[in-house]
């Protein structure tokens, strides 16, 4: 039989069908084509280009993780993003940040205009209490939710009918009228106010939830404040003004309201929350601060300063007649914390100075005056009720703070805080009348961010961390909307100290009586004695704990790597280093209240830096 060659040695396809060698050229062609497709290739993959699920149009859209908002850059400080899906139980869900809080988009606040000319007044007197009650006049809106914008001469003069103003002969109180209007007709559609009218009401008083809106439709005044108070578009503005230079009686006329026809207003009815003093209602309801200007005019307004100051106070005081309540759970091991918002609380109940210290605001005959015989209630309850009469003023602390009390020591460790079966203490306390004992933490995390952030509760509460320095006098007057004269707390070292009778002082006086050797706590059967010691022993706790939960700052090298694991602290390692991994602990242990107490400090962070644009800009 013949023999076959081996398999090896069989030609190949490319042995028995040889192709001829490309030429040079054409290698370089192929050369150059196959490098344009890889850097093709390259380009797309460099790119990014959506899966299947982002082209889905009925699936959820995936979006990129959103920027810091906050201005800041320090390590450390809170950190916002402003998104509508903000009622989320934790932040990093839309964040991709644990660190980074998902705040409501900031509630638009509708401009609210005045007019001053201080060439007006010559007296530096009278330019300074001028001054004081357009200080007054600001706060009070901007604590209602308003942009307060003080106009002047330069504004009228850049309104295009300002030369025809100027041509025309009129009496010099039209005159000063017609500035006011030709400075708002600059401006655009808004809300023109005298400034000695002011918001003296709830929050959510219907006239001033609508003007809130920023709509409006056609020029309006409010029965029984003449042209104090008036709110149009800019259209209607334009016509007002250009009706009253047209008019046959503008030499003799002394104001712009007789100027204008019936047709030119639409009348709503009297408002309730708001005040407009003016000659007539000084003359009537106040003779002493009436009797006053006409002798003194400086005098008269510092008087009349005092006066409104006083009302508004006492339309706080009407208002949330239930009283003020202090949250304080976890006590008495924590009870230091709260001893700023109690400070506040008993500042807040101390009747303002007056010269008629009986009086009413106008828009209020029938209130109920301040006395210091029987002051507004003070209460200490352990959970947060959600009630219109009763302001709460709630202290949340770090997950590392509130162990290090609880546990009496500085040298926290990581194993008793895994061995702790009770999760998220602070916010299971502060949330169990409202929802109950049988919630998780994260469960209660939502109806808390709506008591902290929403606009229905956003009024009657407030929020503190106690980590931070206590807000300052100006930032609570501003949040108030009144001078809060018995307040002088800068941080929560200047409210401790080793005597009980400094301490006692911003105890509210009540839980007090008999109990001059102890701070005694009393609420719904609750007692409790703290001594000095154990005041100076907290006092130690909360201040160590302050400088670790907000260290100046860390390096990674130091910081090192934790595990998880429940050990103690390593040999070798530094105390701050070793401090840093256990609030790491403390931070995962109880994700909710950690949550809470980021959610609380951005909010009070955002809310600071929006007046400061304000103020800047």
């Amino acid at each position: 039989m013949p023999r076959y060659p081996s398999r090896a040695y069989r030609p190949g396809h490319y042995s028995a069908y040889p192709r001829e060698r490309p030429s040079p050229r054409r290698l370089w062609r192929y050369t150059a084509a196959a490098g344009c497709l890889i850097l093709i290739l390259l380009f797309i993959r460099s790119s990014p280009v959506p899966n299947a699920h982002d082209i889905n149009p009925f699936g959820q859209t995936v979006h990129r993780p959103p920027t810091t908002t906050s201005n800041n850059t320090h390590a450390g400080e809170p950190r916002w993003y402003n998104h509508w899906k903000w009622l989320q139980p934790f932040s990093d869900a839309i964040t991709d940040d644990e660190n980074r809080s998902v705040l409501p988009p900031p509630r638009e606040r509708p401009p609210i205009y005045t007019f001053y000319d201080p060439d007006a007044g010559k007296d530096q007197e009278v330019r300074a209490a001028q001054d004081e009650l357009l200080l007054i006049w600001k706060r009070a809106w901007w604590a209602h939710g308003f942009k307060p914008v003080v106009l002047g001469k330069a504004e009228a003069m850049k309104n295009p009918l300002y030369e025809r103003f100027q041509v025309r002969k009129m009496e010099n109180t039209l005159g000063a009228d017609m500035m006011r209007w030709l400075a708002w007709g600059y401006m655009g559609q808004g809300i023109l106010s005298n400034w000695l009218v002011l918001p003296m009401g709830p929050y959510h008083d219907h006239l001033l939830s609508f003007l809130r809106r920023g709509e409006y439709p056609r020029l309006t005044r409010y029965e029984g404040l003449g042209f104090g108070l008036l709110s149009s578009d800019k259209a209607s503005i334009e016509a007002a003004l250009k009706e009253a230079l047209d008019s046959p009686n503008l030499a003799t006329s002394t104001s712009l309201r007789g100027l204008l026809s019936s047709e030119t207003f639409a009348v709503d009815p009297k408002p309730s929350a708001i005040a407009f003093y003016d000659s007539t209602t000084l003359a009537n309801q106040y003779k002493a601060v009436s009797t006053s200007l006409a002798d003194s005019k400086a005098t008269g307004l510092f008087l009349l300063a005092d006066l409104i100051l006083s009302h508004l106070h006492l339309t706080f005081l009407n208002t949330y007649s239930s009283g003020i309540a202090i949250l304080t759970p976890d006590r008495p091991h924590s009870f230091l914390l709260y001893y700023p918002a109690i400070a506040l609380a008993n500042a807040l109940t101390t009747c303002s100075s007056s010269t008629i210290p009986t009086s009413c605001p106008p828009n209020n005959p029938s209130c109920t005056p301040c006395s210091s015989s029987k002051p507004l209630p003070i209460s200490t309850p352990q959970s947060y009720q959600n009630t219109s009469t009763l302001f709460t003023i709630g202290t949340i602390p770090h997950p590392y703070t509130l162990a290090s009390l609880l546990s009496k020591t500085t040298l926290l460790s990581i194993s008793p805080i895994r061995r702790n079966p009770a999760r998220d203490p602070w916010l299971v306390s502060t949330t169990s009348k409202p929802l109950g004992p049988t919630l998780g933490g994260p469960d209660r995390l939502i109806p808390f961010k709506e008591s902290v952030a929403s606009e229905s509760a956003a009024s009657k509460s407030l929020w503190l961390v106690a980590e931070e320095s206590a807000w300052s006098k100006e930032e609570l007057e501003w949040f108030f909307g009144f001078a809060l004269p018995a307040y002088n707390v800068s941080s929560l070292e200047d409210t401790v100290d080793s005597k009980t009778s400094m301490i006692a002082e911003m105890l509210p006086k009540p839980a007090l009586s008999g109990h001059p050797s102890s701070i005694l706590v009393e609420d719904d059967g609750f007692k409790s004695s703290l001594s000095d010691r154990e005041i100076e022993h907290q006092r130690t706790i909360f201040t160590h704990s302050k400088s670790v939960v907000n260290p100046d700052s860390i390096s990674e090298s130091r910081l090192g790597k934790w595990t998880g694991t429940g050990r103690r602290r390593r040999k070798g390692d530094d105390d701050e280093a070793s401090e840093q991994r256990v609030k790491m602990a403390a931070e995962a242990w109880h994700l909710a209240d950690m949550e809470a107490w980021r959610f609380t400090r951005a909010w009070n962070a955002r809310g600071r830096d929006e007046r400061r644009e304000w103020e800047g800009g």
